[in-house]
């Protein structure tokens, strides 16, 4: 699940209650625990009824079944728990502010993707964490943001969104793509024959430089230019938290520590799950793995969209992507540091060709500030055309080395 600012805690709370009455709570009133926790599992009882796979998917883990089984139903299980990661972050954030609570949504509201690269990395899965990476990238851009004007579209003939922010967004992207895409092409193209001595070195301090950019950005979206990035009506169906301070952090906690384990049976049963289905670890990192983050808020941002609140579903789709590609990636690339494992910004140059036209593709339909369902349906079918590349690559040795950067 990508993290939330300002505009985008309002989405998860519109998405949240998309069946209630707008202001039909007092926000005087002070959160019962137990009645706000009725409240949340009746607001998303699909999700509620999910958290089964949780004991489901430890179970099949010690009880050592099948790879592709534990990879399943630990799958289904990390949905749930990115729902309930992302409502108790929100109402934690509640009372603490907007600066301080959109600090705390960009903290822990990437921490899905953080669990499954730190999982990858600790299981040198360094293949499937940098596809991972990828694809929550484009998802968002592709996948979230093409469902979103396309249904948006639907309902309305044009909307209408900043086009300053989208235009930040995608500076944003470009730089990330120059970031990834330099390393790569100097390995590829410069040093065919032989490894490049500084490049795990090179890595790191990009990485550093990232994050000091990905701070800066928060500050600037937060802070000094908040207005480009706030949707006029966001505040209108605002609800008061359902939780306590105090049980939001508890239950936050408690949903992180039983993710870390969840993440962790998933990654130890890929290369079984890439035998068992004869697909590619890069089609499950790149399509199957996002899934699991974006699931809640590809929901909200479709649902916000309808409404025609195209600022806030902009500020999930081209927003998350930003965070995954300034903040996630470099925090892979630390953790790879801290684990003493080469974690690189060296990419495929396939993917790094890709990700740079997605990148085109997004900032020539948000460059002027409207949009509409045949740019939606462009976005969706360019997204299929990536699947259907990486699901017919096969799961042969030689099929998987390929991509090996």
């Amino acid at each position: 699940m990508a993290s939330l600012t300002q505009a985008q805690q309002s989405i998860r709370k519109t998405g949240s209650r998309e069946l209630g009455v707008p202001g039909a709570s007092p926000r005087s009133a002070p959160p019962n625990d137990l009645v706000g926790l009725c409240n949340i599992i009746r607001s998303q009882p699909i999700l509620a009824l999910m958290l089964i796979f949780i004991p489901l998917g430890w179970g099949a883990h010690f009880m050592e079944m099948s790879p592709s089984r534990v990879f399943l139903l630990n799958f289904f299980a990390i949905i749930p728990l990115a729902w309930l990661i992302g409502k108790s972050t929100e109402d934690a954030s509640a009372a603490v502010g907007q600066t301080l609570g959109g600090l705390l949504n960009a903290t822990f509201g990437n921490i899905v993707e953080m669990l499954i690269c730190i999982a990858g990395i600790r299981n040198d899965e360094i293949l499937v964490v940098k596809c991972t990476l990828l694809g929550s990238i484009l998802s968002n851009m592709l996948l979230v943001l093409g469902c979103a004007f396309l249904v948006g579209g639907c309902y309305h003939k044009t909307q209408h969104f900043s086009q300053q922010g989208a235009g930040t967004q995608c500076s944003l992207m470009a730089m990330a793509v120059f970031a990834i895409g330099l390393p790569t092409l100097y390995v590829n193209i410069l040093k065919q024959d032989s490894e490049w001595e500084h490049m795990v070195e090179v890595s790191r301090w990009s990485s550093v430089f990232y994050l000091m950019t990905y701070v800066a950005y928060l500050y600037f979206q937060l802070g000094t230019h908040r207005a480009l990035f706030e949707d006029e009506n966001a505040g209108e169906e605002e609800d008061p938290p359902d939780l306590t301070p105090g049980s939001a952090l508890v239950l936050l906690a408690t949903a992180t520590v039983v993710t870390s384990y969840s993440t962790d049976f998933l990654i130890h049963s890929v290369r079984g799950t890439v035998d068992h289905w004869q697909v590619s670890e890069e089609f499950i990192g790149i399509i199957i793995l996002p899934i699991i983050g974006n699931a809640a808020e590809h929901y909200t941002a479709v649902i916000v969209a309808a409404r025609n609140k195209m600022d806030l579903a902009l500020g999930v789709a081209a927003g998350s992507s930003c965070q995954m590609a300034l903040l996630v990636t470099p925090f892979t690339v630390m953790v790879g540091w801290a684990m003493d494992k080469e974690m690189t910004l060296n990419f495929h140059s396939f993917q790094v060709a890709v990700l740079l036209l997605a990148v085109f593709l997004a900032t020539t339909i948000l460059s002027n500030g409207t949009s509409n369902w045949l740019e939606g349906l462009m976005l969706l079918v360019t997204y299929f055309i990536v699947s259907l590349i990486y699901f017919f690559e096969g799961s042969s040795p030689e099929a998987s080395l390929a991509l090996l950067p």
